[in-house]
């Protein structure tokens, strides 16, 4: 199930936060009119995978040494303050959250929403950057696959890029189910080009 939404009336494209309370609004995409969001497609969950193992054992080490310091300060001669030390953890943890946080926000941001006439890259760069940007499907020429290494193999996950007529590239790494997203996007695709070409000898006419 999608996340993506529409605010009736006012053709804004909403996409939330599953997390977070349905009021909070993390994405806000303006749409033309009588346009619809067709696809949202994210990174892969290894991705983030790949930052919440590290956290989770700084996490360990920091609760660990939380726990055992004080019995073991004894036999290396060192004098610890309970008050500092939990002032300490708590910091800590803090530093810890925030990371994952981040780096949460920053995947999960990430996106590339499809529309039927267009095909936006949200590129999230932490807390308070981002970059979007578009480009039409019918200058699409090419939409092309690629899946490196063992572990992309095996969960089936990749890169897929987006050629236009003027040599301008799109791509977007780590995306699940290629072969079906590409699929998708080249339908819209021919879709979008024989409209275009409809529209076109229509007004020559």
């Amino acid at each position: 199930r999608s996340n993506a939404l529409f605010l009736r009336g006012d053709r804004t494209f909403v996409v939330r936060c599953a997390f977070l309370p349905t009021s909070t609004t993390l994405i806000m995409i303006q749409l033309y009119e009588n346009e619809e969001v067709l696809l949202v497609i994210r990174k892969h969950w290894f991705v983030m995978l790949t930052y919440a193992v590290p956290a989770f054992i700084m996490f360990i080490l920091g609760t660990g040494a939380y726990i055992y310091l004080p019995d073991i300060a004894p036999f290396i001669e060192v004098r610890i303050n309970n008050s500092l030390l939990a002032f300490s953890y708590f910091l800590y943890l803090m530093l810890v959250i925030g990371l994952l946080f981040y780096t949460w926000i920053d995947y999960y941001l990430d996106t590339w929403i499809v529309t039927g006439t267009r095909v936006i890259d949200v590129e999230q760069n932490g807390f308070f950057s981002r970059e979007v940007s578009e480009i039409p499907l019918s200058r699409v020429q090419d939409v092309t696959i690629e899946v490196h290494g063992l572990i992309p193999t095996l969960l089936k996950f990749g890169t897929i890029r987006l050629q236009t007529a003027g040599e301008r590239e799109f791509e977007m790494q780590h995306i699940p189910h290629l072969p079906k997203i590409k699929d998708a996007v080249l339908k819209m695709v021919h879709a979008e080009q024989k409209r275009s070409l409809t529209t076109v000898s229509s007004s020559t006419l």
